[in-house]
This record gives C-alpha cells, structure tokens and sequence, in this order.
C-alpha cells in the first residue's frame, strides 16, 4: 500500500504550489511515442461515478463524501460559469485553444506519432493497477490528449524525454472536481502502475492542494505525482512527473518520463512550465473578470495565449 503522507512540504513551481495534504496517492500515465493511446494524462477518475448514475449531475453516489473543494466553498469563484462551454462542439473548441503544441514544451521538443490518442475515449486503473481503455463518460464534454518527445542529445550524453498533455472539458465545475477527488481515491494501493506489459510506473506518489490550501490561490485543485518509470526497450528506471490542475469544468494536465541522464529537475521543468502556461490560457478562457480594484490576475501574461511563431492552438492533429 502506497505511504501516507503527513507532513506538509510544499514545492513552489511557477504559479501552481502543491505539497503534501495526508493523501496516499499512485496515478498513472504513458512513459512513451510508440503509438499507443493510453499514456500520460489520459486518466480517468470519474468514470465509475458516471457509469452508476451520475452523468454529469454532480450528486455524489449514496454514501459518498462530496469533493472537498466542493463542500468548502464555491467552485466558481475563480471562473465565470456564462462563459463554461455547454455542448460537445463548444468543449472541443475551447481545448483547440488550450492545448499546448510541441512549441510550448520548450523550442527542441517535437510531435511523437501518433500526435493524439483515439478521440472519445480516455484511460481508466482498474482494481489490479493496471491501465485500460475506455470511452469518456456522460460527464465528460470533450477531452484531448497529445503527445510529445524531447529527443535524445547527438553526443549521447542524454536520453529522449517523452511527454504528453490532456485537456478534458466537463460539464460542470463540480465534475472536475469529481475526476480530481476519484483520482485520488482510485489511486489508493497502487504505488506501481502497469502502462501495458513491459512498461510501468514504480515509487508512484501524489500530492493534492485545494483552493486557498497551501497558497494555492489560482486554481480550484492542484495535484502532483512524482516516481520512476520503466520500460523493457528503454530501461530504466527514469524521473516521471505527472501534473493536474482543475478551474472551472477544466481540467488540465501535463506529464514527462525522463530518460537516460536527465535529471529530476530538468524532467519536472518541462511539466511544470507547459502546464502553467496552460492554466494561463485557461483563466482567459473562462476567468473571471476582475474587478478595477482587485489587480491583474497571478501568473505570466503570454498575450493571445499563443505562442510566437507558432500555429494556433488545436490547428495540428485535431479532432
């Protein structure tokens, strides 16, 4: 059984603070560009929900606790639920905006084949912590997932990095909050992962803040996985990082398996930084509108949300 953590150490990186919040946390994600859909980021936490009757409504089954952030305070102080997409077509437009390309990774990271996974359907832990297809649930507008790869150095002193990033589009803020608590709540147990046979993720641990915890002021939920990854064909085991974020009925995330001699810092850089540019482009998706008096909104101002010389968000590999 996965460790219980109980001392709060908050790590500060970029806009988003996470840290530890007496959680015992395993996830999963795709250390790999090898063709198949089921990597990082294309989790699902609130399928079982959905397919016993919540479709999107946001009642919690009988005998389940509601999402914390959900009965702490509201999940739309930070957003504008006007501008919440409300049909499939709205969902996928939004993500054709948020997305990330291979540019905002960082200038040497490239598309990996297949660019994004099978649309309509999103990866699921099942009871053996093993990872499995499924298609998206009633709740779920519209997901994407894209993947990526940092190559290896010429000279041979590093190896490829893989990456990939989900936007998944619900249909209600408290849904969002729904995949964030299940992922944690599913996670429970399984400290190594089976991406399928021959890969897998080990050491796995999560870290969850909630709005107004641990100086989070920016998003509803925060969540943080760090541990090793593995591969029969690539070796091992190497830094994997896996990082979400839910605001509004957005949720975003971002993961990484390092290679050979990549630190743990430079593996967790290109999370961190590609998925607060996201959140970014997020709160002028959906944010809020300030108030005069209340000031610019946290993070780096990145314009349009697109970065220069770059296509618009969503014009390659779209579904």
């Amino acid at each position: 059984m996965c460790g219980i953590l109980t001392a709060v150490n908050p790590l500060l990186v970029g806009s988003l603070l996470v840290g530890s919040v007496l959680v015992a946390g395993c996830t999963a994600g795709n250390d790999g560009h090898d063709g198949h859909g089921d990597g990082p980021g294309t989790r699902s936490s609130a399928t079982e929900r959905a397919e016993e009757g919540g479709q999107g409504d946001g009642s919690p089954e009988a005998g389940t606790d509601a999402p914390a952030a959900a009965s702490g305070s509201s999940l739309e102080t930070l957003t504008d639920p006007a501008k919440y997409p409300t049909t499939a077509a709205q969902g996928q437009a939004v993500i054709g905006r948020l997305i990330p390309d291979a540019a905002l990774f960082g200038a040497d990271v490239r598309p990996a084949v297949p660019y994004e996974a099978a649309p309509g359907h999103w990866s699921h832990l099942t009871e053996n912590c093993a990872w499995q297809l499924e298609k998206t649930p009633g709740d779920v507008l519209a997901t994407r997932t894209r993947y990526f790869w940092l190559p290896a150095e010429k000279n041979g002193g590093k190896g490829a990095v893989r990456l990939s990033t989900t936007i998944t589009v619900h249909r209600t803020a408290l849904d969002a909050a729904w995949e964030q608590a299940r992922m944690l709540e599913e996670a429970l147990g399984c400290r190594e992962q089976v991406l399928r046979p021959g890969e897998r993720l080990t050491n796995l641990y999560s870290y969850a803040f909630g709005q107004g915890e641990g100086g989070n002021a920016d998003l509803d939920d925060s969540l943080l996985e760090t541990g090793e990854c593995r591969s029969e064909t690539r070796g091992g085991p190497y830094p994997y990082f896996w990082r979400q974020a839910a605001l509004g009925p957005v949720v975003m995330s971002a993961s990484a398996c390092g290679g050979e001699g990549r630190t743990t810092d430079e593996v967790q850089t290109l999370v961190r930084d590609s998925l607060v540019r996201v959140v970014v482009r997020t709160e002028k998706e959906i944010g809020r509108d300030k108030a005069p008096d209340e000031g610019p909104g946290a993070g780096p101002d990145t314009g349009s949300g697109t970065e220069p010389g770059t296509p618009e968000p969503g014009t390659k590999g779209g579904s």
